[in-house]
């Protein structure tokens, strides 16, 4: 008996559903981010006033070539320093890479300067040859090549040692410290508080020796010392602002300097400080006699709203 025959499926296609394709969204390029530009802090400019008469050198030793000399009470703008901070690179647009370096001693950058903010900087070789100029012409019985502007001073006084030497090994100069090695052409400032004989000695190139001397007399000193200055630049100032005290003595000792209520401190018997005041102070100076006996004299500076 024959089997049916089964009829062929029929593919009915799906009506379109109701319910909406998610569409996947168009990806949107992130913007690049722009890096955030650093803050930079500005160093604040470190300066300086003159002490007394300054030589300007291009290098951080007195065997560097002389490029100039300051006047006392100049300020110079401070630009780097040598390892041991003995030496202060300054801005001098004279040089020929706008630089120069002087002496710190001879520097006063004031009371909380922090000078180990300066940058070491690099000196340039040090001369090997001794610059030649011409020979002085003397008269009888001068000698040209060491010299002082005044021989004799009052107590108080100061005076420039001067020397002029050339085609030598070597310059020596003795100020009460002992040899130091000097440039064959040079001065230097001196404020004696006695009589004193000052000395050069050279050493020749075949290594033989010949010393100078210059006697500067001090007349005037005795047994008490002599302060010839002590003084603020201003007396009364406003919260904040600065004043420079400056003293200067002879005769003495020893010196020392003592602000508000804070310790005494030894100083120089020609010097001065900076100092930023917030309150009403006292400064003193305290001068020790060649006996042992003090004396003392105050200055208040008067700090007002």
């Amino acid at each position: 008996m024959p089997q049916p025959t089964s009829a062929p499926a029929t593919l009915v296609a799906a009506a379109p559903s109701d319910t909406p394709v998610p569409v996947s969204p168009t990806a949107v390029a992130s913007p690049t981010p722009i890096p955030a530009t650093p803050t930079i802090t500005a160093t604040p400019a470190l300066t300086g006033t003159t002490k007394l008469q300054t030589n300007i050198r291009n290098g951080p030793a007195a065997g560097y070539t002389l490029l100039a000399s300051l006047a006392p009470g100049l300020s110079v703008k401070l630009t780097g320093r040598n390892a041991d901070k003995s030496w202060w690179q300054i801005e001098f647009p004279a040089s020929p890479n706008g630089r120069g370096w002087v002496l710190a001693a001879n520097v006063n950058v004031g009371a909380g300067v922090n000078v180990d903010a300066l940058p070491v900087a690099s000196a340039p070789s040090l001369p090997t040859a001794v610059p030649r100029v011409a020979t002085a012409t003397a008269a009888p019985g001068y000698i040209p090549v060491f010299r002082a502007d005044k021989a004799e001073l009052a107590a108080g006084e100061c005076t420039t040692l001067r020397w002029d030497v050339e085609n030598v090994e070597a310059v020596f100069l003795n100020s009460g410290s002992g040899d130091n090695p000097v440039v064959g052409h040079d001065t230097l400032v001196i404020c004696p508080d006695d009589t004193y004989a000052y000395t050069l000695r050279v050493v020749n190139k075949d290594k033989s020796e010949r010393q100078f001397a210059f006697t500067v007399k001090v007349a005037g000193c005795g047994g008490a010392p002599i302060i010839s200055r002590f003084e603020a630049s201003e007396t009364e100032i406003k919260a904040g602002n600065k004043v420079t005290i400056v003293w200067a003595v002879s005769c003495a000792q020893a010196v020392y300097f003592k602000e508000g209520s804070g310790p005494r401190q030894p100083v120089a018997g020609h010097d001065e400080d900076e100092f930023q005041l917030d309150q009403t102070t006292t400064f003193r100076l305290i001068v020790v006699a060649k006996d042992g006996s003090e004396v003392k004299r105050d200055i208040t500076v008067k700090v007002v709203p």
